[in-house]
């Protein structure tokens, strides 16, 4: 009987010195055992030197290493051309500025075996590379798309998996969930400067909502670098913006209603008062994400009125 086949896919857009970073780290990956891995790099329409990195940390790797080239600048056409791209059974994803232990792949494979999942999303922790700003503690990680690890060591697995905060720079699918469930929505997802992101949030709760099942892998870990420039409350602005535009765009139900903008303005002015630095940026951002959720929803409104 032939080996299973894993299939890690990196997608990437003009980010070529972190990319290398992410591929050396694969470097000492441990592989499951009776199982194969291929690594598959989505080139999303690179102008630097992404095509130079990949074929530099081939020989390195103990698996076979393929670039792809999708000329669709966007992080969901990046997401399924992987999907058309991978041939093993499962596909698991890490963003192009992570760093993987090297157990992630024995972790994270093994979660999704021991309970059945569709879905597995592992542990995402910040590696900082700059001073985090006084007012920047564990409450906003989620806001960057990280955990708080220390967090969520303490849980039980129960209250674990009530947290659902799962990001796809550490995830993995089986392959039939994406003809079960679907795939990455194409109208959402980040292109430039786009504000519409949230597509493998959404994704996620597909899976959930149509009876499929996603979990943490809590000891599948990888490290994200958070430069500079992310350290800042107009990028954390900018981004809960851009989520609250795309929640408008993924239809359902949301809690984005304007008591959310109320509650969230009254709780800013007493973090302020109490001279809660971190509250106050908190409570700001929800604000933000509900400004995001209305200009969303007149998008949407203007796009039908033309129609």
């Amino acid at each position: 009987m032939a080996a299973r086949l894993i299939t890690i896919a990196i997608p990437t857009h003009n980010r070529a010195a972190l990319l290398g970073q992410t591929l050396a780290s694969l470097g000492p990956l441990a592989i499951p055992a009776g199982a194969r891995v291929e690594c598959l790099v989505i080139d999303n329409g690179s102008a630097d030197a992404t095509p130079a990195v990949v074929r530099a940390a081939g020989p390195a790797l103990k698996f076979p290493l393929r670039r792809v080239l999708e000329e669709r600048v966007g992080s969901s056409f990046a997401r399924n051309r992987a999907v058309d791209e991978a041939r093993g059974e499962l596909l698991c994803f890490v963003d192009d500025d992570v760093i993987v232990e090297p157990d992630w792949l024995l972790e994270l494979v093994g979660e999704m075996e021991r309970r059945r999942l569709d879905a597995a999303c592992g542990i995402v922790m910040p590696r900082f590379l700059a001073p985090c700003p006084s007012w920047l503690g564990p409450r906003l990680y989620v806001k960057l798309a990280v955990h708080d690890a220390g967090a969520i060591e303490q849980m039980t697995p129960a209250e674990r998996e009530q947290v659902h905060h799962y990001f796809s720079a550490n995830v993995a699918f089986q392959r039939n969930a994406f003809e079960l469930f679907g795939r990455f929505r194409e109208d959402l997802g980040v292109v430039g400067g786009n504000p519409i992101s949230g597509e493998d949030t959404e994704l996620f709760a597909r899976i959930i909502a149509r009876g499929g099942s996603v979990g943490f892998a809590a000891r599948a870990r990888v490290h994200h670098l958070i430069g500079p420039e992310r350290l800042t409350a107009s990028y954390l602005r900018r981004k809960s913006f851009a989520f609250g535009v795309g929640s408008a765009f993924e239809g359902g139900r949301t809690h984005n209603r304007v008591e959310k903008l109320i509650r969230n303005g009254g709780r800013m002015l007493w973090a302020a008062a109490r001279r809660d630095h971190e509250a106050v940026v908190y409570h700001q951002l929800e604000m933000w994400n509900y400004f995001g959720y209305c200009r969303g929803r007149m998008i949407q409104w203007s796009a039908s009125s033309r129609s």
